[in-house]
């Protein structure tokens, strides 16, 4: 602290020296300046006189002019200056008449008069003066001028008087005033004689224009004075500080005007050009040992001369010098305290105060405590210095709290830090590094990373690191490194070399992840993304790269293959009625024994659902193919165990091998799906190879399918009806409705070519709709033209069975009441009943509360189920053709029809044969209890104005 008060002192005393060096240096100078100023200064200031002087007189002049027009414009001085030029004449008796507009005149002059800031005013008509106005002392007189034939008078009249008199002893001031009327015609003001006391004075004059007899003439003019008199002369000497005063006919002073003599002329001013100039002459100047005198002169109009003075005392402005100097020097005392004092307070605050925070912020730093330094003056060289300060004390700070949460980041890092010497050797690891390791930090200290080689990293990766990191750039890739207990664990590594201020390598930095988990849900994520989750076999997506690969293979080699696609028949089937569960584990199983007779190089892949693929390579012949698929076919023969229950299913296999007109993978899928389905359609739990024809059946029912959509829209379906016919009275006791699509091209259709395909592609809803709308509308026809053809039976496709929004449409059609619900009969075969569930059966109920009849088709070619037959209480049962046919040659069909007699019978069912061809065949049905025959032996199919035709009168054979 001492060091700092010295300090402190030594500053003091460099301030006070330099506030005392600047005092002395401001003294000296200020009275060499005024010694060589005073002169010049005296002159400027009577210069300055002078030109204030100039200002007023000009001031003076220009209102007075103002007046004087004023005055000539008034209507009473022209009308009564007018009245003496027409009609004045001194010979004239009645002369004295004017007077009274004289008197008038002289009053209204002296009104105008005393509102300007003239002394006198004078107006002149024809003849001479016609009135004025004076002001003499402290009294204002008016006079006008009486013409008789005897001689002129002057009548004169005092402020405060009534009356006009003769002007007695106030006829030199009339006569001195009437004078003025000779001089200064001009429009500007000119200086003159005053008129009352002798002096300066400015005149104006102004014309009165009248109209006389003779026409338009200048017959008068108004004339103007103002005296530049005692009280004019100390307005002037106030307004400049001087003593100022004018000599002339009279010597006009202020009181502190000297008596003293004005400096002689430099030059005669009598040029008759300079006569009456408002404008002073030039400055003469006049120097003594205790006056300075300026003069300037006036050369009046009557050639007299004026001067104007301005004259300072030496000594008085001595006295003011030295005064001046004085409060001068005590000001700057007084200044030079205050700046001292202001400077020891700045001093304070600004140098010795910021000195000591500063030096106590330096010992808090030797002991770790770091501050900023507050409330300093930024902006001088002591506040950059504190700024300097604070920076790099949080600079420290910063860098400090960085390197602690550096250490504690590295400490608690989620990753592996390693920090080796150049030449490899381990010199920190983190915790982190023991806890994926599993080596503590004494036992790798000293030693070289390698220690963690797995031998599954290539050395070119070791020599591309050490490469790369020697040259300075940072190296990034995996290792894969084994742990102290020997498992293999995969990191991603980042390792940066650390420089010093050369720029040489003094430490390699290996920041380290553990992605062992990643790279084992990557791995499991790719194998989910290529392998079906339920099988682990290959999925679409990878059994479509490896057959492009096969594919590829066989352009390029001839390579051939096989690629077989197959499916389960009737999994759905499993799905409902058993559950997904055991469909799922149905289809591992399916899987396992497929893989099981497979051979490595063949590749195995779930496509969906129940459908698998296989790709057979490395085969010679297309019969090896079908060698697989029958041992497929043979393993399927035997049952798969799932829990308690043993299921049998079977499968259809479609085969397609490479040919040079297939394009593309999904050509060859597309071709192995038609051969499957070719497959299917042979009955099922067989193989089929993919040709050619295939292809055009396909692109035929492609064709058909289009055109089948659009076959209601554009009428070409129609119905057309088979009587059936009562076998004991043969009588026509109703029709079924059979379904005909006239082709535009192909011509009639059978429904065993559309039907199946209507049912396949969702189409058969829409057209069994429009089926049942037609039937019910041709029912009423026939009603309505008297004809009874008893029911109509309509079919109805297992696709009608599926519930949902078709049921409601039939009910709504049967309940819109076309045709009566009694005449009706629905017509459905066990197989399409097999698929219906509880909505179907309530949907039965329901419209057999409406009368609506219900019938059995091909009853014996399905299932034959008796539970179905008590489920759906159908009122009759038909015998399909097939057995019909034979019955009478076969005896097993024989059998099977009066089986199927006997047991409608049984159930109160009415029997109808199908498919009746030969009387022999009605009256053997006939005797063993049939109800109804149809059949070609009675009629064939017809349309419904041949059945109108044909049954209107009653039966007929």
């Amino acid at each position: 602290m001492a060091r700092l008060f010295r300090l402190t002192q030594r500053l003091l005393l460099l301030w006070f020296i330099s506030v005392a060096a600047v005092l002395a240096v401001t003294g000296f100078a200020y009275l060499l300046f005024e010694s060589h100023q005073v002169e010049v200064e005296r002159r400027s200031r009577i210069e300055t006189a002078f030109t204030t002087l100039q200002n007023h007189v000009d001031q003076r002049a220009a209102l007075l002019a103002g007046s004087a027009q004023a005055m000539a414009e008034r209507r009473n001085v022209v009308a009564t200056v007018e009245l003496f030029a027409n009609y004045f004449d001194p010979e004239a008796a009645n002369v004295a008449l004017f007077d009274p507009p004289a008197r008038e005149l002289a009053r209204d002059l002296a009104d105008l008069a005393r509102a300007t800031t003239a002394d006198w005013a004078v107006i002149v008509g024809p003849q001479g003066p016609i009135g004025a106005w004076w002001r003499y002392g402290d009294e204002d007189f008016k006079a006008y001028f009486s013409r008789h034939s005897a001689g002129e008078e002057v009548q004169v009249m005092r402020e405060g008087d009534a009356t006009f008199g003769p002007a007695g002893s106030l006829q030199p001031f009339v006569t001195r005033v009437a004078a003025g009327s000779t001089i200064g015609t001009g429009e500007w003001p000119v200086v003159m004689p005053c008129a009352t006391n002798g002096g300066p004075a400015l005149f104006a004059s102004r014309a009165v224009v009248v109209r006389t007899t003779t026409g338009m003439r200048e017959m008068g003019r108004v004339m103007l004075g103002s005296c530049l008199d005692a009280e004019f002369v100390e307005r002037v000497a106030a307004q400049t500080g001087t003593a100022f005063g004018i000599v002339g006919e009279r010597k006009l002073f202020s009181h502190s005007m000297p008596d003293i003599i004005p400096p002689a002329a430099a030059a005669a001013t009598s040029a008759i050009d300079e006569r009456g100039a408002v404008k002073l002459a030039a400055i003469r100047w006049h120097v003594d040992d205790t006056h300075v005198l300026g003069a300037g002169d006036w050369l009046l109009g009557d050639g007299s001369r004026n001067t104007a003075m301005f004259v300072l005392s030496r000594q008085q402005l001595a006295e003011q010098r030295d005064a001046l100097f004085s409060a001068g020097l005590a000001g700057l005392a007084l200044a030079a305290l205050v700046v001292f004092v202001i400077g020891l307070l700045y001093l304070r605050r600004s140098v010795t105060l910021p000195l000591e925070r500063l030096h106590e912020a330096v010992g808090n730093m030797r002991l770790g405590r770091y501050q900023r330094i507050e409330g300093v003056r930024r902006g001088d060289e002591i506040g950059d210095l504190i700024d300097t300060f604070n920076d790099m004390s949080t600079q420290i700070y910063d860098r400090e709290m960085q390197l602690r949460r550096l250490s504690s980041a590295v400490e608690q890092s989620p990753a592996t830090v390693v920090i080796t010497a150049p030449d490899g050797t381990i010199e920190y690891v983190n915790p982190r590094f023991t806890e994926v390791t599993g080596y503590a930090a004494e036992e790798v200290l000293g030693r070289n990373p390698g220690m963690l080689k797995s031998g599954k990293v290539p050395p070119e990766v070791y020599a591309e690191l050490w490469s790369t990191i020697q040259s300075g750039k940072v190296w990034r890739g995996e290792f894969i490194n084994r742990t102290r207990n020997g498992d293999l664990i995969y990191e991603q590594a980042s390792i940066s070399p650390i420089f010093d201020e050369n720029r040489q390598i003094i430490y390699y930095v290996a920041v380290k992840e553990d992605v062992t988990e990643r790279k084992q849900a990557e791995a499991h994520i790719n194998h989910l993304a290529y392998h079906d989750a339920l099988t682990d076999l290959p999925n679409r997506r990878l059994f479509r790269d490896r057959l492009n690969q096969a594919l590829r293979q066989y352009a390029r080699h001839g390579t051939p293959f096989a690629l077989l696609i197959l499916d389960l028949d009737h999994f759905k089937d499993v799905n409902d009625s058993l559950g997904h569960s055991v469909g799922d584990e149905l289809l591992r199983q399916v899987a396992g024994r497929l893989r099981g007779l497979l051979r490595e190089t063949d590749t195995l892949s779930r496509l969906g659902g129940d459908e698998f693929a296989i790709l057979q390579v490395g085969i010679n012949a297309p019969a090896d193919a079908a060698v697989l698929a029958e041992k497929i076919l043979l393993s399927f023969r035997e049952s798969f165990e799932i829990g308690l229950m043993r299921l049998h299913s079977n499968t259809s296999i479609g085969i397609v091998m490479p040919g040079r007109d297939v394009t593309d993978v999904e050509d060859l899928i597309s071709r192995a799906d038609i051969a499957l389905y070719k497959a299917k359609g042979a009955g099922r739990a067989s193989y089929v190879y993919f040709d050619d024809s295939m292809t055009a059946q396909v692109q035929n029912d492609a064709e058909l399918i289009h055109d089948l959509a659009r076959a209601a829209e554009l009428s070409q379906l129609k119905l057309v009806y088979q009587p059936q016919i009562d076998l004991g009275s043969g009588r026509l006791v109703g029709v079924e409705a059979l379904l005909r699509w006239e082709h535009p091209k192909l011509g009639l259709i059978p429904p065993l070519r559309f039907i199946p395909l209507a049912e396949s592609r969702g189409l058969m809803g829409e057209i069994g709709l429009w089926v049942l709308t037609e039937s019910c509308r041709q029912w009423a026809r026939w009603h309505e033209r008297g004809l009874d053809v008893g029911r109509v039976a309509i079919n109805v496709s297992a696709t009608q069975f599926r519930g949902g929004r078709g049921l409601e449409q039939m009910t709504e059609i049967i309940d819109s009441g076309i045709a009566q619900p009694a005449a009706l009969e629905i017509e459905f075969t066990e197989s399409a009943f097999v698929d219906a569930g509880q909505e179907t059966l309530a949907w039965i109920a329901a419209l057999r509360e409406r009368g609506v009849h219900f019938a059995i088709d091909d009853f014996g070619t399905g299932y034959s189920s008796l539970i179905m037959l008590r489920q759906i209480q159908a009122d009759k049962l038909k015998v399909d053709r097939e057995f019909v046919k034979d019955m009478l040659t076969d005896p097993n069909d024989a059998a099977i029809v009066h089986a199927t007699v006997s047991l409608a019978k049984t159930l109160g069912m009415v029997v109808v044969a199908e498919g009746i061809e030969e009387a022999e065949q009605a009256d053997y049905l006939r005797v063993i209890g049939c109800d109804v025959g149809q059949g070609y032996h009675f009629a064939r199919p017809m349309d419904a104005e041949e059945i109108l035709a044909r049954y209107a009168s009653g039966p007929s054979s």
